[in-house]
């Protein structure tokens, strides 16, 4: 072996200290499908075979002290191939490196599992393994005992496929590659904040707790010393570090519970800092940080963790809250006055359940009192660490960005935006301002109705002479720099635009129009025509607007990105069909002074076409729209902005009917030239995915957002070009009438309903979300009854925004993501 590329520094050395490496080896029979784990017993876990490396000491030879006692093997008839290198923060720790050793021939295996090692029924034995004892498990055995947190951390799972990919392909080549696979930067995200609002609810619960960058770093060391060499807290090593805060041992699995939101039964170092602050004394039991706290207590209490309390479990709530007030009560006026709370909720007997979100509004409401004095440590995180003596300076609060009570992963930061324990902080009384996006006067004064409807358009220019500004301004107004930076904004109210001739002419469309009423589309003078309808209105004059839309239009598609980054606050709309009326609907409620005048942005999710008959209305409708404020209105495609599909349903001959053949065929073609160019998702706050099917069946679903921006663009031919975006359009979640899916493929299998695509399951959604740190998946494809529907446990919502689909009688509704909120409105298309 040659050991010159495999040895590499002994240690580290960290601001003058000593800091060794682990060194894990991961051992793996590719025919038996087998991992080589020891048990681990004072740490409450298995792992692969690790140690530290000794002072001096190469990784080769760290390694064959690991395995001299456990296998019998030849040193030259084995290789190691360094998998990936997980490096801690640069003033902590040690780095953890794990190296695949893999045998030079497939016989090398059998010497190994004929030697020491024999294999036993885990799932039996899992509680009388001795210490140390050594065990061979296969990928599944090694899933089941993680649900049950008896592994060290999630990495055996985690990077399994590196694993497998790297055993398979080195010994299939049989070549000897000891150079770096892939290298993560394993380090809590954390920045310093210098903003006087937070709108992320993790930021206020940790300024509301007082976690100072001090507090946070002394946390994190004790975290990290904690689980080395994993990354994650299982619930032994949980124990060990709550017990020291003086919690009860008795208790220690709702502890874990509670602060295990995602249900993966292990905690990263967020899950770990998030709950100890809503444990904190500090924290306030009011507004944002009340509403967390009580997300925390209910899963406390929750001891089936499936979001639905039962009586027996809110009756030990009511117990616990006079329990900390110093009062005992019987069994019976317990079960009396917990009965009676329990119906304050809405709820009639003690046999029906208590869900999170009734909790959480009973709670804000002021309907059930006394959970202030629930979920809480003697005393607080500062004080702990005073008197452990580790002094405490005081320091700015540092929050860790991208976090939400929801959803926490680690995630790659640059160590030069880490602030050294020296380093001079900003306070948070600074405010930070974007100098690139400086703030100023529009040029344009809109006057309303009261009824809503924009009657007049000034601009401010030619209010001058009517006292509305003084000299100065009207010398800066009068620049000619500050004329034409604002040419954009000016075009969103000149009504010559052809965006604003389209809007103008489907207001006509709308419309009844009476005799004597003209036309604005033609020259023809007085018309009659019932509403949504065009009346004797030149078809050919409309369709050269719409021609011209179409060019513009697609100048701007073609610039966007695949994937869209917006910000809240934003309306998210799903599949219109050709339903213009409700389209305007939405208008009239949401954005009636139109986009450039609504705080929310406007986010379309596809298939605009098809099934109802004015597809080309909500075309040309959204087109301009898109034109008059590109950075307000958002279009995504959907799977009808396909040819192929135009022509099996009636999009295409819309166009031949309402145009003429010729051309017809040419609007037709153009607006398909557009969604050739249209985004395919977008991410709100970056945590909200947006897309109109559903999620991919990526092998490598956290390079997703790097492959979604290499799709192809334009892209005529999805299916073909991009097998990314086809299930992005396409996927759908999985339901009910569906049946389970194989244990073979136990996250996708083919969409049998649709011929094409995948369902995806509940599963296969969590990990897409963890891989990716996301919170939900809003998508459309499907019609839902009320407009909308909550799936796979609460993590996807369908939205859909066309009423009496096809005829039926399913409503129309939108989301709103606002707030830190995704609140689902109904539209009432009835009057």
């Amino acid at each position: 072996m040659d050991q010159k590329n495999l040895s590499s520094s002994n240690s580290n050395t960290i601001d003058g200290l000593l800091s060794q490496d682990y060194i894990v080896g991961v051992i793996y029979d590719k025919i038996k499908d087998v991992y080589l784990m020891i048990n681990y017993q004072q740490r409450g876990g298995l792992w692969f075979p690790y140690s530290e490396r000794r002072i001096n000491e190469t990784s080769y030879q760290t390694i064959k002290r690991l395995i001299d006692p456990i296998i019998i093997h030849d040193s030259e008839q084995i290789q190691l191939v360094k998998v990936c290198s997980t490096k801690t923060l640069p003033f902590k720790g040690h780095d953890v490196l794990f190296y695949a050793i893999i045998p030079k021939s497939t016989t090398i295996i059998n010497i190994w599992l004929n030697g020491k090692i024999e294999g036993i029924d885990f799932e039996r034995q899992i509680n009388i393994l001795q210490n140390n004892a050594i065990v061979w498990l296969t990928t599944i055995q090694l899933k089941h005992i993680s649900k049950l947190s008896r592994l060290l951390g999630m990495e055996p799972l985690s990077l399994n496929k590196q694993f497998k990919d790297i055993f398979h392909s080195t010994i299939k080549s049989n070549n000897i590659n000891t150079s770096v696979i892939f290298e993560e930067v394993k380090i809590p995200q954390i920045e310093t904040i210098s903003k006087t609002s937070h709108n992320n609810s993790a930021e206020i619960l940790l300024i509301s707790a007082k976690f100072t960058s001090t507090i946070q770093e002394k946390l994190y060391e004790e975290y990290h010393n904690a689980v080395l060499p994993s990354d994650y807290l299982n619930l032994e090593t949980f124990k060990e570090l709550i017990l020291r805060k003086g919690l009860d041992s008795q208790h220690i699995i709702d502890y874990f519970r509670a602060f295990d939101s995602t249900q993966r039964n292990y905690l990263t170092f967020l899950d770990y800092l998030l709950g100890l602050a809503a444990l904190d004394p500090n924290t306030q039991h009011g507004g944002v940080p009340a509403e967390q706290r009580c997300r925390y207590i209910f899963r406390y209490y929750n001891i089936n963790n499936n979001q639905r309390m039962t009586f027996d479990e809110f009756k030990l709530m009511i117990k616990d809250i006079h329990k900390n007030k110093g009062e005992n009560l019987s069994n019976n006026t317990l079960n009396d006055e917990a009965l009676q709370m329990f119906r304050s909720f809405g709820l009639r007997s003690s046999d029906q359940t208590l869900s999170l979100m009734d909790f959480l509004s009973g709670v804000g409401q002021l309907r059930f009192r006394g959970t202030s004095v629930l979920f809480r440590l003697n005393m607080p995180i500062s004080e702990f660490f005073q008197r452990s003596s580790l002094s405490l300076t005081p320091n700015t609060l540092i929050i860790p960005s991208s976090t939400s009570n929801t959803i926490t992963s680690h995630r790659t930061l640059n160590t030069k935006t880490m602030t050294r324990r020296s380093g001079t902080q900003q306070q948070l009384s600074n405010i930070s301002i974007d100098e690139s996006h400086p703030y100023e006067i529009a040029t344009h004064i809109i006057k309303v109705k009261k009824t809503g409807v924009v009657v007049n358009i000034t601009s401010l220019y030619d209010l001058d002479v009517a006292g509305a500004i003084s000299g100065s301004t009207a010398l800066f107004f009068d620049d000619d720099n500050g004329k034409f930076d604002r040419i954009n904004s000016q075009n969103c109210f000149n009504q010559r635009t052809h965006a604003n001739e389209m809007l103008h002419g489907l207001r006509y469309f709308e419309r009844g129009a009476k005799e004597g009423y003209p036309t604005p589309c033609s020259k023809s003078g007085p018309a009659l025509k019932d509403p949504f309808s065009w009346g004797k209105v030149d078809m050919a004059g409309m369709a050269r607007c719409l021609l011209v839309l179409c060019k513009q239009v697609y100048s701007i598609f073609i610039k966007e990105d695949r994937l869209l980054r917006l910000t809240s606050a934003c309306y998210i709309l799903g599949d219109l069909h050709g339903n213009f009326r409700d389209l305007l609907c939405f208008e009239k409620t949401f954005w009636r002074l139109g986009p450039v005048l609504t705080p929310a942005s406007l986010l379309f999710l596809g298939d605009y076409v098809d099934r109802g008959q004015e597809g080309i209305e909500v075309v040309a409708y959204l087109f301009a729209q898109k034109v008059l404020c590109p950075h307000k209105v958002y279009l995504l495609r959907g799977n009808h902005e396909l040819r192929n599909v135009q022509d099996m349903f009636q999009f295409h001959g819309e166009c031949r009917r309402k145009f003429g053949i010729d051309l017809g065929e040419q609007v037709w073609e153009e607006i398909n030239r557009c969604f050739d160019a249209m985004p395919i998702c977008a991410l709100v706050d970056n945590r909200i995915l947006c897309v109109h099917g559903g999620i991919p069946s990526l092998d490598n679903k956290n390079d997703f957002f790097k492959l979604v921006s290499q799709i192809p663009c334009p892209l005529r031919d999805p299916e073909n070009e991009s097998p990314l975006a086809w299930e992005l359009l396409w996927n759908d979640p999985l339901s009910n009438d569906i049946r389970d899916l194989d244990n073979t493929n136990n996250e996708f299998i083919l969409n049998v309903r649709r011929g094409t695509g995948f369902f995806f399951s509940s599963k296969a959604l969590n990990d897409f979300l963890y891989q990716n740190s996301l919170s939900y998946v809003v998508r459309a494809h499907e019609v839902q009854q009320q407009g909308f529907k909550v799936q796979l446990n609460g993590r996807l919502l369908t939205v859909f925004s066309s009423s009496h689909y096809c005829g039926g009688e399913n409503e129309a509704a939108t989301v709103l993501c606002d707030s830190n909120k995704l609140r689902l409105i109904r539209l009432d298309t009835s009057s």
